[in-house]
């Protein structure tokens, strides 16, 4: 669901429409549909705001590729990595603006932000502006190696995202025992299980807060990454697997029977 991001990605005109097509004119199409959604606080969103049935929707959340595990390697002074594509959603802008705050109480952080998208330019001007070329980084694509390499260096994870379906980039890192600080939205709260593998953030305040705690607060970090790996160790491609196959094979039962 594109909700309020129909707005930040669309002129006025479009995105009326899209929110209109997605609220209004599709979900009468899908009311008998079988649906297989990541979390569970998106399944309440499918329910309360498109109004289809709760009993068609089932959770499956996504698995962690067993790459995803720790190493003991550990950047030696306190770093922050966010990964995601360039783009208003993604509210990059916001989370450079926490990390100006965040730097006041921890001086010698850095950010290193992995991806790439039409936002680029602007990222890189308001990085210039703030003058923190020195300590953050717009790293671009890296390759499997490095982005490996960055989860497991990390002290945090985090993302100041306002929509996401699933916080992927969040639970493989919390494979390598690395904790996340996010924002409070649909898609984050079940990647991110709240106090155990990362602290959730209502507010720009309360983001650039919890920041500066785990990066600050040696034995609240480690409670959280082993909060990270317990969390990390529910999610598997098995239970991901058969967790989609099974609404698959009983509509395929369903759709036998009616035509028998």
């Amino acid at each position: 669901m594109h909700r309020d991001m129909w707005e930040i990605v669309l002129e006025p005109g479009l995105a009326k429409a899209g929110k209109f097509f997605e609220h209004r004119l599709a979900p009468p199409l899908y009311r008998r549909t079988s649906i297989v959604t990541l979390s569970e606080s998106s399944r309440s969103e499918i329910v309360e705001y498109l109004r289809l049935p709760a009993a068609n929707v089932r959770v499956v959340p996504p698995g962690i590729d067993g790459q995803f595990h720790p190493s003991g390697e550990k950047s030696p002074t306190p770093l922050v990595v966010s990964v995601g594509r360039f783009m208003p959603s993604k509210r990059f802008d916001d989370l450079i603006e926490s990390m100006v705050e965040v730097r006041r109480s921890v001086p010698n952080v850095e950010l290193v932000i992995v991806g790439d998208g039409y936002e680029r330019p602007a990222l890189e001007a308001q990085i210039s502006s703030l003058g923190a070329k020195s300590w953050i980084r717009l790293a671009g694509r890296v390759s499997d190696e490095e982005l490996l390499s960055l989860y497991r260096r990390a002290w945090v994870v985090a993302s100041a995202s306002i929509a996401e379906g699933w916080g992927m980039t969040l639970t493989e890192a919390a494979g390598c025992g690395t904790p996340s600080v996010a924002t409070d939205i649909a898609g984050h709260r079940d990647s991110v299980a709240p106090n155990l593998s990362g602290l959730l953030a209502r507010s720009s305040r309360e983001f650039a807060e919890s920041l500066v705690a785990v990066l600050t607060d040696q034995t609240l970090r480690d409670r959280l990454s082993a909060g990270a790996l317990q969390h990390a160790a529910t999610l598997t491609w098995t239970a991901t697997a058969l967790g989609t196959f099974t609404p698959l094979a009983e509509d395929a039962l369903r759709r036998h029977k009616g035509h028998s």
